[in-house]
């Protein structure tokens, strides 16, 4: 007897591949699901994708999305950097507008928003492409990262110093992010920023 209806088991699983695909990347540490960032993820892939066991086709899929996903948080990187010292550049104005100023970060922000969507179809699409076994594998390491996150008080990222010697913490960001590599937050579809 099925206890989930073929769109709800669908769904479940799309729900699965989003957070697989996101933790998939993970560091040491746990993340809460709404702090995942698309680059803290990347250096892991290599070590998930020799444990599924890709087959040729499935590797082909993953390299090109791996690739375009480097490139998008490449240019984004760069992006937010050239906005970083515009604002800057801005704000150190004798006739500084901060509302004028606030509409390029309303504007990366929105942009960010769609390549996140973007990024999350990309690897839904490597997902799809998985075998059941190799779907369960991704599922057990999301289950076991989530886990982490849930013991650790729902907060793993440590603080760590920016360049001015200010102290961040690891914790959800609002409005765009300016500094760091590429800034990406990894968010379900329909939840929040």
């Amino acid at each position: 007897m099925r206890l989930l209806s073929r769109s709800s088991s669908l769904a479940l699983c799309r729900l699965s591949a989003t957070l697989a695909l996101s933790a998939m990347l993970s560091s040491a540490l746990a993340t809460p699901v709404m702090d995942m960032r698309a680059d803290d993820y990347l250096p892991m892939a290599a070590e998930l994708k020799k444990s599924l066991n890709l087959n040729a086709n499935q590797q082909t899929l993953w390299s090109q999305t791996e690739t375009k996903t480097r490139n998008l948080l490449r240019e984004r990187k760069a992006r937010r950097e050239r906005l970083q010292e515009a604002t800057l550049a801005g704000a150190q104005s004798a006739t500084a507008e901060l509302r004028d100023l606030s509409k390029a970060i309303d504007e990366e922000t929105t942009l960010g928003a769609s390549e996140e969507r973007q990024l999350r179809e990309w690897w839904l699409t490597v997902n799809d492409a998985l075998t059941e076994s190799q779907r369960q594998m991704v599922v057990q390491l999301i289950s076991e990262q989530l886990q982490r996150a849930q013991d650790n008080g729902g907060g793993a990222r440590p603080e760590h110093k920016e360049e001015g010697g200010e102290h961040r913490s690891g914790g959800r960001r609002g409005g765009a992010s300016m500094k760091g590599p590429g800034g990406a937050n990894i968010s379900l579809p329909g939840g929040g920023s």
